[in-house]
């Protein structure tokens, strides 16, 4: 095993100092008595690696760009409610709220400390139930265990800040909502996820899916490495159809404990018709790791044939990954595509990542108008066509970022192109869809976002409250 590992080494296609790492966790993990030989040795040359770290300290509250937003007011008219303030109003709203009424949680801290917290009633597609707050912020509400069980369909969930309450152990803050057989057309908008392993956890249940839901405009993040073996997902998907996750902001999402692998969302499990897009994934921001971090998944590591829906052979089929920014997963690839059937994978952005991995025959996948550095790999007969993308590789010694050479400054999220290379824009036309900036495009263009001078303020760099990490960050 070891024999093949160093043969690998040699012909491997990422950066020197990225394998190095790599392969150091994997010895250490599975050979620990040859590890105290080898490992010296590997953390010298992975730290040859070009340092690269996004400069600013996240505060999620005070945050302004892609995701949940302090500062948005619903447009909705808040009629037939019932207003809460305590946690036992809250659990016997849930029992007796009808279809068409809103649960309305009044300011404060609602610690909750159920396992679990069960819904009764169904919603129905012109009168939904909904759970809000007036403005995003003003409602904390702690939990541990399962979280919210939403096993009826046509909920809504919008302004809420939800924490898991798990200080020393985290294998018992799993998710804030888990939504399951018979929960469909559930939204999630404008909410904070803090600390938990899966926050949405999605999955079939006793042969019934819960299907065509959205996560739009929210923010996920921890504030620590995650200390578990417990899968670590923020947006976790099984066997459900028709999703679409969109608008949302995906950062420090580490795994510590286990195999060390973590995902920023995933869709799995024989399901179709996902959709990935005008999402800001950061695998590091105000934390930064060694553990492995991967953007956006259809198939994440897989799942046994038997769990899958209708039995079909795919993880993931007809998914769709569009005007996207994925940053600072530098340890491994930024979409990962694990027998994701008929895949489109168009118009993102990758930036220090090591590119993307298309895996297994079910796998095939077309690619165009991406930018990305590192490199696109079929592995294990996987399957792709690649048409007008701009792939720039890294260097192999010291894993330098390419990407830099024609954006002004995208290690802090300023994707503004620089003069000379702004020719690069043109190519052929897709199909009318929205870029990453919000705006309506039937155009042609190269990359997530369609104007050449970028939206700023999406990525929070227009806010004149954001926080440098260092005195000495390049403030572009």
């Amino acid at each position: 095993m070891v024999v093949l590992g160093l043969k690998f080494f040699v012909s491997s296609e990422i950066p020197l100092p990225i394998f190095a790492e790599k392969t150091k966790q994997n010895i250490n993990n599975n050979y620990p008595s040859i590890a105290q030989f080898i490992s010296p040795t590997l953390s010298e040359i992975s730290s040859w690696q070009q340092n690269i770290e996004y400069g600013f300290k996240i505060d999620p509250l005070k945050w302004q760009g892609v995701g949940a937003n302090a500062t948005k007011i619903s447009s909705r008219l808040v009629q037939n409610k019932i207003s809460v303030s305590s946690v036992s109003q809250l659990i016997n709203a849930l029992k007796s709220v009808k279809p068409g009424q809103v649960i309305e949680l009044q300011p404060g801290i609602y610690e909750i400390k159920k396992y679990k917290v069960n819904i009764y009633e169904a919603g129905i597609p012109s009168f939904p139930i909904r759970i809000i707050a007036k403005k995003l912020g003003e409602v904390v509400i702690k939990l541990k265990g399962e979280g919210f069980v939403v096993d009826q369909p046509y909920w809504q969930f919008e302004n809420l800040y939800l924490i898991g309450n798990c200080h020393t152990n985290h294998s018992s803050c799993e998710h804030a909502f888990h939504v399951v057989g018979k929960g469909s057309n559930v939204v999630f908008k404008n909410n904070i996820f803090q600390d938990f392993n899966a926050a949405i956890k999605v999955n079939g249940l006793n042969g019934d899916y819960p299907d065509n839901g959205k996560v739009l405009g929210n923010t996920f993040y921890n504030t620590s490495a995650r200390e578990t073996a417990n899968p670590v997902t923020p947006i976790d998907l099984m066997h459900a159809n028709n999703w679409q996750v969109s608008s949302n902001f995906i950062f420090d999402f580490i795994k510590a404990g286990g195999n060390k692998v973590s995902y920023g969302a995933f869709f799995k499990g024989g399901s179709i018709n996902g959709e990935f897009s005008r999402n800001l994934v950061m695998c590091n921001a105000n934390l930064k790791s060694d553990s492995v971090a991967i953007g956006l998944s259809l198939g994440g590591g897989g799942s046994p044939d038997k769990w899958h829906r209708d039995n079909n052979a795919f993880e993931h089929a007809n998914g769709i990954i569009r005007n996207n920014i994925i940053m600072h997963c530098a340890n491994d690839v930024g979409i990962y595509i694990n027998k994701g059937k008929n895949t489109l994978i168009s118009h993102n952005i990758l930036y220090n990542t090591v590119g993307i991995d298309v895996r297994f025959k079910e796998s095939s996948v077309v690619f165009n108008q991406n930018i990305l550095s590192g490199r696109v790999l079929g592995r294990d007969n996987g399957e792709f066509y690649m048409t007008n993308n701009l792939v720039m590789s890294r260097t192999w010694l010291t894993a330098a970022e390419p990407l830099n050479e024609i954006f002004q400054a995208p290690t802090n999220g300023n994707f503004i192109w620089i003069d000379k290379f702004k020719e690069l824009i043109s190519y052929e036309s897709s199909n009318k869809h929205v870029d990453f900036c919000g705006y309506m495009v039937d155009a042609n263009y190269l990359g997530a976002f369609f104007d050449e001078k970028f939206c700023l303020d999406k990525v929070n760099l227009t806010n004149p409250n954001r926080q440098f990490k260092y005195s000495d960050v390049d403030e572009k």
